[in-house]
């Protein structure tokens, strides 16, 4: 045989060999992943399989593409017990509502939401671990961003009155078709950064296209990931336009954020011992420790301050102007309650937003239509975790509540009707008869039923702050404008990928300016 024959029979060889180990690497790895599904998990029956011959990526992509069906179904089946759901990324066990008390207030290192959360978010693809490095911004919402929402409430509506002027487009005595995603997108994000980097950078428009890019490059890349089993996951992610875009993202807002950060560190405090800036990033400083005052994390976090603010928020507001252009008989009462409390509180001063019972119901009846996600209280196990039922659910396991599906159980649900009905909650607030629901049933109150928020002690520590803006902003619209579907349209369906849904950015509304506000 010649050598050049010999060269390429080795070639080829040396090409079916590669492509062997390959395949062989690839089967183990999977064969790996079947038998540790089947030894160190719960024994749960795994909601979504077709036939028992389907690989687990088939139903993890059916479960992409179709989660609310599979939860539901698992839910009806066994709402009292637990059952499993595949997702690309790994399983999930859906545990009963009835053990949220024994959990809730366990210590993050026995189950962590935080580790959870870094892994909904692909975390090592995403830039998001930073998280795990402390709790600063969960120390400063609640300490600082909270106590002082009543005393921010000027300054939002200062910022949300010329957010309005740039970024709603003229319609005064015309109907106009926008985008009012997009617009209440900019609206909060331009209300958000206002709350947290103060009134000179807030109005820096780099920085608020980049806080609404962020979030959109990080689900841009973790909707992609989640098509696909997490041991390609660190391959496939540097192959994504939006990995390298979230880097981007992250340079500029370094480029923005950390002059600012040195600029204070060296003017210090005033005599009183205080810094002249109050907003997030200066409480930020304050409260954090060596490591976390430096001003490449300082911008980092602020960025995923941004995440949990802008987009949540957008959607609920969203949402709730979907609702109502569906049902526009609403417009009346909630312009009326909005009118009489403005007026006998002189306008939008401290006690304006705990009084907005009806807009409050509203916004709680249309989470519960349109939640954010199909479940809630996510939680990473990591010790042996033993229910009052005697199960042991072995550390690595992630578990989850079926959110959506437990607002939507007549079992559960205040009155049993599940249509929606925007002043329910507001009825049980005012009912005579039970005088201790007057502080319960709120958009930002959770409780073993209400679960979109989370519960418990590692619940959204922003959701007052989200409370507080999204009433801010639709009372604003709501007495401003007039809105409505285009001819022919009615409300649009919302977007599902995972357990995540999202109201149709593609949709358009209707707006007209009203003649008197």
């Amino acid at each position: 045989m010649e050598s050049g024959a010999v060269e390429n029979w080795l070639s080829i060889v040396d090409q079916q060999v590669v492509i062997a180990l390959l395949a062989s690497g690839a089967f183990c790895i999977y064969a790996l992943r079947v038998f540790a599904s089947l030894t160190y998990t719960v024994k749960a029956p795994l909601v979504g399989y077709r036939s028992f011959i389907e690989p687990g990526w088939l139903v993890g992509w059916r479960f992409f593409n179709s989660s609310g069906t599979i939860i539901n179904e698992g839910y009806r089946k066994y709402k009292k017990s637990m059952f499993k759901v595949q997702r690309n990324d790994g399983e999930i066990l859906i545990i009963s509502n009835d053990h949220i008390d024994q959990i809730r207030s366990l210590p993050e290192h026995h189950v962590s939401g935080l580790a959870a959360h870094i892994k909904n978010l692909s975390g090592p693809s995403t830039n998001t671990r930073i998280l795990l490095e402390g709790d600063l911004p969960t120390r400063v919402i609640q300490r600082k961003l909270t106590p002082k929402l009543a005393g921010l409430a000027q300054h939002m509506k200062k910022e949300l009155e010329y957010a309005l002027e740039v970024e709603v487009p003229p319609c005064q005595d015309e109907w106009i078709c926008v985008s009012i995603h997009d617009i209440l997108l900019r609206l909060v994000a331009r209300v958000s950064a206002r709350v947290f980097l103060g009134p000179v950078a807030c109005r820096n428009e780099e920085w608020v296209s980049t806080s609404i890019r962020y979030t959109e490059n990080i689900y841009e890349v973790l909707i992609t990931l989640r098509m696909l089993p997490s041991y390609l996951h660190r391959i496939v992610a540097p192959m994504l336009p939006a990995y390298w875009r979230l880097r981007a993202n992250l340079a500029t807002a370094k480029r923005i954020i950390c002059p600012i950060v040195q600029e204070r560190q060296s003017a210090g405090h005033n005599k009183d011992g205080c810094s002249a800036a109050d907003d997030l990033l200066q409480w930020s400083m304050d409260m954090g420790n060596a490591n976390e005052r430096e001003p490449d994390k300082l911008a980092h976090r602020q960025l995923l301050l941004s995440m949990a603010a802008v987009h949540t928020s957008s959607m609920s507001a969203t949402h709730a102007i979907y609702d109502l252009c569906a049902y526009p008989k609403y417009f009346a009462p909630l312009r009326e309650e909005l009118n009489s409390i403005l007026e006998n509180c002189d306008g939008w001063v401290k006690p304006v937003i705990p009084k907005l019972r009806k807009l409050d119901s509203f916004l709680k009846e249309s989470q519960r239509i349109n939640p954010p996600a199909s479940i809630s209280f996510n939680r990473i196990v990591c010790e042996p975790l033993r229910l009052a039922d005697g199960t042991i659910i072995p550390p690595g396991t992630h578990i989850a509540m079926a959110s959506d599906a437990i607002l939507n159980d007549p079992e559960y649900l205040p009155g049993g009707n599940v249509d929606f009905d925007p002043f329910r909650w507001v009825r049980l607030r005012e009912d005579p008869a039970h005088p201790e629901n007057v502080h319960r049933y709120q958009f930002a109150v959770t409780d073993s039923n209400n679960l979109h928020f989370g519960h418990g002690k590692y619940a959204c520590p922003g959701r007052f702050y989200a409370s507080q803006q999204i009433k801010m902003i639709l009372g604003h619209l709501i007495l401003r404008y007039d809105f409505k579907y285009p001819e022919g349209q009615g409300r649009p369906r919302n977007l599902y990928s995972d357990e995540n849904i999202y109201p149709d950015p593609a949709a358009r509304v209707l707006i007209r300016r009203r003649s008197k506000e």
